[in-house]
């Protein structure tokens, strides 16, 4: 038997982050594990560049190593980037940016650039700000072996395991084989534009609505995120005559490459603590309206007003999204404010690992999740942590954590306020936490495998 893991939604993420936010972690180290130690021919990669131009199979062992993730690298092993261009496509996309889309100076600078690239890459990539080295030193790369899918066995097994929201030629296979007598297994995150379209951007709720709709037609088990998750997708498909069955699958705590209650290892980019002038506390995840950090902000003003210059800086690591501009205007509004906080927008995952194993406790306040991992990340570095009591976020956090309503501003300034004066508190909570059972990613990628093997 083999098994095809759709990875379409993988790929376009990459080609325009350099960075992974939370579902591209799960495919990443899960692929990674579930290739080790196998047949080589067992785990297979399936993609579509678009919906016409067929599937496209890879092996998991090829193209997931052990070596840390980067995007250009997994471009170029597909053969989708080239080894040798002075930037990469997100890179001339991230410059892009700051024009208006279709303006003319964003046309003459693209053409300026490309022009440069290929005349003088040294200087192009200086002209973007860019370190003078060739993006991530990849050059050495090579390409893998990649293959037009021409069929399939009827024991074999399809995983649609990312965000397949966009009908794609993997989806149009996974139909054909369902329809054949196949298993189609399909890895639901959350169901958050359906139960809360208020905290998605204006078409992703619709989109959504679409995709579920489709995937009726070809799953044959649902694999949710969580219990909380399971639930919600259970509430949907009680609107439908369908026997379909859905099974939980509950995600991993480890942060992979570092060791539990690891301390003392430094960042990737020796300045990323330097805005930061004194101890703080840690918010992980992108700045948008459902992850709530419009409350943090709330009572970070209360604290500096109660406890003055002891208050801990607040430090958020995400890049902006959408839905906040009532965020952006508080922290506008208030000089005093924004001394307190630090935005990181870029954090790798060098980053990140200084900061968790640096604040002084991280805080979670999301009105809504499908599971949650920076909760188990900060557990992982064996730090207490306060966080929303709200969705799946307690099945992570289990009894390690202390839980407020993210919609209580009080409450949720209390339970802060505690943690920042009461040190022994803190020290008592961690101490449990370095002790306590956590799951790796290996644990979670053998669990995958039982349920989609049928054990």
């Amino acid at each position: 038997m083999k098994y095809y893991f759709d990875i379409t939604d993988l790929i376009k993420f990459a080609q325009r982050n350099g960075s992974v936010s939370g579902i591209q972690r799960v495919q990443i180290s899960v692929l990674q594990h579930l290739a080790s130690g196998r047949d080589k021919d067992e785990i297979l990669c399936a993609y579509a560049i678009n919906r016409f131009s067929g599937v496209t199979i890879c092996r998991a062992q090829d193209l997931f190593t052990n070596e840390v993730y980067s995007a250009p690298r997994m471009l170029i092993r597909l053969g989708l980037e080239t080894p040798y261009a002075a930037f990469s496509k997100r890179e001339l996309n991230d410059d892009l940016a700051k024009y208006k889309k279709k303006s003319f100076r964003r046309v003459v600078r693209k053409f300026k650039l490309l022009i440069l690239g290929r005349l003088f890459p040294a200087y192009a990539r200086a002209q973007m700000n860019l370190s003078s080295c060739s993006h991530e030193n990849i050059h050495e790369q090579k390409t893998i072996e990649t293959w037009k899918l021409k069929s399939l066995e009827n024991q074999d097994h399809i995983v649609m395991l990312g965000t397949n929201w966009n009908a794609s030629a993997v989806e149009k296979l996974a139909r054909q084989h369902s329809k054949r007598g196949g298993t189609v297994s399909q890895v639901i995150y959350d169901l958050i534009p359906y139960r809360y379209p208020q905290y998605c951007t204006d078409n992703v709720p619709k989109k959504f609505k679409g995709f579920l709709n489709r995937s009726r037609s070809f799953a044959s088990q649902y694999i949710c995120i969580s219990e909380a998750t399971k639930s919600d997708l259970l509430d949907y498909l009680s609107n439908f005559n369908t026997e379909v069955p859905a099974k939980a699958w509950p995600l991993a705590h480890e942060f992979e490459g570092y060791s539990r209650n690891e301390r003392d290892s430094g960042s990737s980019h020796p300045k990323l603590l330097e805005p930061i002038q004194r101890s703080f506390v840690l918010c992980v995840g992108t700045i948008e309206v459902r992850k709530n950090g419009i409350s943090l902000l709330k009572v970070w003003q209360r604290l500096l007003k109660e406890l003055g210059d002891k208050t801990p800086q607040l430090v958020f690591a995400g890049k902006y999204g959408w839905k906040i501009d009532s965020f952006q205007k508080l922290l506008k509004s208030d000089a005093a404010l924004q001394q307190a906080v630090t935005i990181i927008p870029r954090a790798t995952d060098a980053d990140l690992a200084a900061l968790y194993q640096k604040c002084l406790f991280f805080v979670y306040p999301s009105l809504a999740e499908g599971w949650g991992l920076p909760v188990g990340e900060a557990a992982w570095f064996g730090k207490y942590s306060v966080v929303s009591s709200a969705s799946s976020l307690p099945e992570v956090g289990g009894d390690l954590v202390d839980y407020v309503d993210p919609n209580n501003i009080d409450e949720c300034t209390q339970s802060i306020k505690n943690a920042i004066i009461n040190e022994d508190y803190r020290k008592h909570c961690e101490k449990k936490i370095s002790q306590a059972s956590l799951r790796s990613w290996r644990d979670v990628a053998s669990h995958l495998h039982e349920l989609i093997a049928g054990k």
